[in-house]
């Protein structure tokens, strides 16, 4: 399986529900034990998710981080918003457009999900 989440949210309840989609998706496969690769492309309002100080879930981002999960941030989310990668995760993987790269992951027959 090959799943990319997309958020673009701030919103704390949307970013948790999203934490909480991964870690079920997680639990299922590891239960069954198949692969996946998942892929959380962030965008928008949602890259405070990157943030491993002044976020409320850093230790779930890291944790995720480490069963696999891939975090992938937007440039043009980056350059909007002033920021700069040593700010962020230092696993965080910068895309050039967030949109394009879902695209391209839906063309490959990724599975999408919005959160």
């Amino acid at each position: 399986m090959q799943v990319v989440f997309q958020i673009t949210s701030g919103e704390r309840d949307a970013q948790l529900s999203m934490l909480g989609q991964l870690n079920n998706l997680l639990n299922y496969t590891n239960e069954r034990k198949t692969r996946i690769a998942i892929e959380v492309v962030i965008h928008g309002h949602a890259w405070n998710l990157l943030l491993p100080d002044g976020h409320p879930f850093p230790e779930k981002i890291s944790a995720l981080y480490g069963q696999s999960v891939r975090f992938l941030i937007c440039r043009n989310t980056l350059n909007s918003r002033q920021l700069a990668t040593d700010q962020l995760f230092p696993f965080v993987e910068v895309v050039p457009a967030a949109v394009a790269h879902l695209v391209e992951r839906q063309q490959e027959g990724w599975a999408y999900i919005r959160c």
